[in-house]
């Protein structure tokens, strides 16, 4: 019979019961799914007191998810027509919580659709009517010190017969991914 371990969710600190022998993780309580590294059983008590999944799977924007270290919220996304354009925006926030300078892009975040295309997020210089006063572009890149907090939107612009599934943030080395399931919420 596998070993059970007590775990700590990543994402809202709930405790977590485990089979050892599995790498997949779901909270009951903030819904989140999570994808480890390697099973539970193999890794040592230091990295199960602090998991740091491979792929942490969301279906809820308005909670903090750690990704490699970096802190990263999704408040809202929409989906809009603006001229004759399908735009799907997102707002986010990335807060700095670490001893060091972290650097933050706007081509971290991927729209897929079911088809397996990508779209990247367009930059303000090249759309500027999609940036307005109410959607202030998060920009390129950007150094957050210790301590900052850094808050935009971001604009995809997609085809009218696009069929999105997931939106993707990424960072850190190893590559570590947050994936908010966005098809049955647009």
């Amino acid at each position: 019979m596998p070993a059970i371990f007590s775990l700590i969710c990543p994402t809202c600190g709930a405790s977590l019961q485990a089979d050892g022998t599995t790498r997949n993780i779901l909270c009951e309580h903030c819904g989140n799914k999570y994808l480890l590294d390697q099973k539970i059983e193999q890794m040592n008590e230091a990295e199960r007191e602090h998991l740091s999944p491979t792929v942490t799977y969301s279906n809820k924007p308005g909670q903090w998810i750690k990704v490699a270290g970096v802190d990263v919220l999704l408040h809202k996304f929409s989906v809009e027509k603006v001229g004759k354009e399908r735009v799907f925006f997102i707002e986010i926030e990335y807060e700095n919580k670490t001893s060091d300078p972290l650097k933050y892009r706007h081509d971290q975040w991927i729209i897929y659709d079911k088809t397996g295309y990508t779209y990247e997020a367009v930059k303000d210089f090249s759309h500027p009517h999609l940036y307005k006063k109410e959607k202030i572009y998060l920009g390129m890149t950007r150094v957050l010190n210790p301590g900052m907090r850094l808050r935009g939107w971001l604009a995809f612009v997609l085809p009218s017969e696009s069929d999105i599934e997931c939106l993707q943030f990424s960072a850190g080395t190893p590559l570590k991914t947050l994936e908010f399931r966005i098809t049955d919420q647009q």
